[in-house]
């Protein structure tokens, strides 16, 4: 996929995260910055698995177990700062949520998430 379709495969999941969420106007006013954290997580993440896919797929021999174990630690590195840049974003809009609400915006947080170690 391309960086152009990852993004639109995020902006699409956030879309639908608003819809399930039924944002009131006010919640809404909080939503732009918590959608712009999500779609470029989302996107990161994606490209991040693109990644290794490919060079698992372009490997040759064996592979450099200290390389690959700095290259996933420095992926985790980013994954951790983004994830705080999206909790700042969406401390905001949480704070606001119903219980209801917290349990969709949850639900949509983390069921991807396992649904993406199944991959």
């Amino acid at each position: 996929m391309t960086t152009s379709q990852l993004t639109d495969q995020a902006v699409a999941r956030a879309a639908q995260l608003k819809a399930d969420l039924r944002l009131t106007p006010e919640q809404d006013k909080n939503w732009a910055g918590v959608q712009g954290a999500l779609v470029d997580v989302w996107r990161k993440r994606a490209e991040e698995r693109q990644s290794w896919r490919n060079a698992r797929a372009n490997a040759t021999g064996s592979t450099d177990l200290i390389e690959q174990m700095r290259k996933t630690g420095d992926d985790q590195i980013e994954r951790g700062n983004n994830l705080k840049k999206l909790a700042d974003a969406a401390q905001p809009l949480y704070a606001s949520l119903d219980d209801q609400q917290k349990r969709r915006f949850t639900e949509a947080l983390f069921q991807r998430h396992r649904d993406r170690r199944s991959d």
